[in-house]
């Protein structure tokens, strides 16, 4: 995102940025279902485990049926790389922090 600017300075014309744009995203919360294991990993390495909150996209039924039906806790539990505090933070302790609620 940060690149895109200095490649297309047009497309960034009249905007007034007062930090680069990937500094916005550490000001966002985003879901983790995204699927497959490899794409948890590549959020976290972008946003931070901090800012990723357990999504189960309900009322569509993504988890159920199909050929890899995703069950949003074990996407997370089972998903390699991430220490318990990080599986802990997306689990829910983002979640309490994000709302106030105390762990």
């Amino acid at each position: 995102m940060d690149h895109g600017c200095g490649v297309f300075p047009q497309q960034c014309e009249g905007m007034t940025l007062r930090k680069r744009p990937t500094e916005y995203l550490k000001q966002i919360y985003v879901d983790s279902l995204v699927f497959t294991p490899e794409a948890l990993r590549h959020l976290a390495a972008v946003m931070g485990s901090s800012h990723i909150m357990i999504g189960t996209d309900n009322p569509i039924p993504w988890t159920e049926g199909g050929t890899n039906p995703v069950q949003p806790v074990d996407h997370i539990l089972n998903t390699p790389g991430f220490t318990d505090a990080q599986r802990i933070e997306m689990l829910g302790g983002n979640a309490c922090k994000w709302l106030g609620i105390p762990t």
